[in-house]
């Protein structure tokens, strides 16, 4: 017997777990937040939160209105996508497997929550403990391994490089604009962004490297100090913000093997 699977987060790793679910046949619903913050948004089905559908490499996902269209359109075989932030809809799905792709980074994506399996991906679930398994996330050796007892490897505390591109951050908080779109080619120096603070003055964003604008914010998103507004990468190569990465194939591929493992009765 074949799951309705939840996937928790419509960013590149939520989106990537999902498009190989529905390729192989899953049932798919992926609950997002009312203003998602995806910086790879062609690579992201979250998207459809302001557009109404996304499109990743040939699989749309539709965002529903509210849970009534959101059953019809699940049962229909459709990627769907509904705003429901704290997963108070997960209880409408009876028998159902659960991944989460929040990585525990509040203490309300590591709430329990009612599933036959539950996949969490990244450092900040524990397996026994807030999830059935967990899948490393991290570049490494271990990279899309499947645990089932204990928690991933702690990311440093250094900025993380992602893929060989580099994250630009804003330098206030403030509300984001940029005039650019994503594919689009920079010279070291370049303005990307321009964070709007609230006395009404403008802080650029800039890039140190050459390269390819990969992931962008959506215009009028409220963004905090630090937070990663932008990501550069220097390979230049534009065709490559359309394409699912091998990292984000590499998850989807465990959390495939770990769904039907538990399946076919393989893993507890």
């Amino acid at each position: 017997m074949r799951h309705l699977v939840i996937v928790r987060g419509g960013g590149e790793l939520g989106t990537a777990v999902a498009h190989r679910l529905h390729r192989v046949g899953y049932k798919v619903l992926i609950l997002e937040k009312s203003r998602p913050s995806a910086l790879r948004r062609e690579l992201s089905f979250s998207d459809a939160v302001y557009d109404g559908e996304k499109t990743v490499e040939r699989v749309t996902c539709t965002c529903a209105e509210n849970l009534k269209t959101a059953l019809s359109l699940t049962a229909s075989g459709k990627v769907t996508m509904l705003v429901d932030p704290t997963g108070r809809y997960v209880r409408k799905f009876p028998s159902h497997i659960l991944v989460n792709t929040l990585d525990g980074k509040e203490d309300e994506s590591r709430r329990p929550l009612p599933a036959a399996f539950h996949i969490g991906l990244g450092a900040g679930y524990c397996a026994c403990e807030d999830v059935n398994c967990v899948i490393e996330t991290m570049r490494s050796y271990s990279l899309g391994r499947i645990i089932y007892n204990g928690r991933c490897r702690i990311r440093p505390t250094t900025e993380d490089v992602i893929d060989d591109g580099g994250f630009l951050r804003a330098h206030t908080e403030g509300t984001f604009k940029s005039p650019h779109t994503i594919s689009h080619i920079f010279r070291a120096g370049d303005v990307v962004a321009e964070i709007y603070d609230d006395s009404g003055k403008t802080i650029p964003v800039v890039t140190p490297v050459d390269g390819v604008l990969r992931g962008l914010l959506h215009d009028n998103v409220r963004v905090t100090a630090g937070m990663a507004v932008a990501e550069i990468d220097p390979r230049t190569e534009p065709a490559n913000c359309c394409l699912i990465s091998d990292k984000a194939r590499c998850i989807s591929g465990s959390v495939l093997e770990a769904i039907m493992a538990f399946e076919t009765g393989g893993r507890p």
